[in-house]
């Protein structure tokens, strides 16, 4: 008898070894794993290993659990009936069966999760040599399971994906594990891949540009007034660019050499992109090409506007300001329950990420301006109140054409 407590004691830790071991596997992080590699060597190699052969682990963690259980369950029937007779076996189920939930199971899942990789490190080992033991059954039960899981599910789903990522990413701001704005960073470095530069630019309207054939006496006091540091030059009109002046290497000549040189004499060829082009591929261009403004085209060759290494940074970290720039405010406020104030050039990703709201729109559309314009076909007038699906929108100021900032209700259910 004593013997049958000692193998039923065995059996229960070994019940709480498979599951600690199954609950510390699947909670294995890639970088986890990749992290034990570099620290551990071999022993970590063997981990990583096992976590990309699922289908082993898991077998293996599963028959062995399944033996153990079965041999405590057939001790412990053993033992009921030599000590308190066959009527005593509802009593010892009973028992039993929260016996193992309460110490080979939740206990040991518990443990697990909060020291899975040491647990991964230490029990691999045993795991590994356990497979090749059950290697033939596991053969036999892969092939059957593969088999029947190929009838249900027609393809097999990446473990990570976008979705997966960001959503993971949201969850760990949920929790306090990352900050707010590093959450709205990810999303930020993602969004720019599908994000047309056209989406960011300062419209050729607001553009500050001086003409060439002034002399760099007549426009320096303008200039270092503005407060760009990189000042478009155009010829014959605004809207044809033709070259870029630095602020910082005309300062170094002096007001006697100004009066014979024009802006013409010291611009630098510009860079011209068209506006359909991704804001990470307008990116990839200002680094390699080691330049920090580009001039955007539409698509009849005319300008569009200009863009800036500083806009295209400021769509992965927000709006970034220096000692001289006066912040802008919210491009949403909220105006109590159901209505809020929005700018007209507020993207649909902010409007998404404040207000939860999803707006079909086309693809080259990328503000709410231009997906009002698009809806109704015309340029709206001040005060004029239009009904979309998703609520009321209240035209408050247009200038220039452009739709500077509307008020939007949404309608509450009845």
């Amino acid at each position: 008898m004593t013997i049958d407590l000692v193998l039923l004691t065995v059996f229960l830790m070994l019940s709480g070894f498979f599951s600690s071991t199954e609950t510390a596997f699947t909670s294995l992080s890639l970088i986890q794993a990749h992290k034990l590699v570099d620290e551990h060597g071999k022993k970590g190699e063997r981990v990583q290993k096992l976590s990309h052969n699922p289908d082993i682990l898991l077998t293996t963690l599963l028959i062995g659990n399944n033996l153990v259980n079965i041999g405590a369950t057939t001790l412990a029937t053993k033992l009921t009936i030599n000590l308190f007779g066959s009527h005593a076996l509802g009593y010892m189920t009973g028992a039993l069966t929260l016996f193992i939930l309460i110490f080979g199971e939740v206990t040991p899942k518990q443990i697990a999760m909060a020291k899975n990789t040491s647990i991964c490190l230490h029990t691999a080992p045993v795991v590994w040599f356990l497979s090749w033991i059950f290697r033939p059954f596991i053969w036999i039960i892969t092939l059957i399971s593969s088999t029947i899981t190929r009838i249900f599910v027609s393809s097999t789903q990446k473990t990570l994906t976008l979705e997966n990522l960001l959503l993971m990413v949201s969850m760990g701001e949920n929790m306090g594990i990352v900050e707010t704005y590093e959450n709205q960073m990810v999303k930020n470095v993602f969004r720019i891949n599908d994000t047309p530069i056209q989406g960011i630019v300062t419209h050729r309207k607001d553009v500050y540009s001086l003409s060439g054939d002034l002399f760099l006496s007549e426009a320096i006091d303008d200039m270092l007034r503005s407060g760009f540091s990189r000042i478009p030059i155009f010829k014959e009109n605004p809207e044809n660019i033709v070259g870029i002046v630095l602020v910082k290497e005309l300062i170094k000549i002096d007001r006697e050499t100004m009066e014979d040189l024009r802006l013409r004499d010291m611009m630098l060829e510009p860079l011209y992109i068209p506006h359909s082009k991704k804001v990470n591929e307008v990116f990839t261009l200002f680094k390699q090409k080691a330049i920090n403004i580009a001039i955007v085209l539409d698509e009849y060759g005319g300008l569009a506007g200009i863009v800036t290494r500083e806009d295209v940074i400021e769509e992965i970290f927000g709006e970034l300001y220096d000692e001289n720039e006066i912040k802008e405010t919210d491009k949403i406020i909220s105006e109590g329950k159901n209505s809020w104030i929005i700018a007209g050039d507020t993207s649909f990703y902010t409007i998404h990420d404040k207000l939860d709201i999803e707006l079909e729109h086309s693809r080259r559309i990328l503000t709410i301006s231009g997906y009002i314009i698009e809806k109704i076909g015309h340029i709206p007038e001040e005060g004029e109140v239009l009904d979309f699906e998703e609520g009321t929108y209240e035209i408050l100021k247009v200038r220039n054409n452009r739709i500077q900032s509307v008020r939007f209700r949404i309608i509450p259910e009845e």
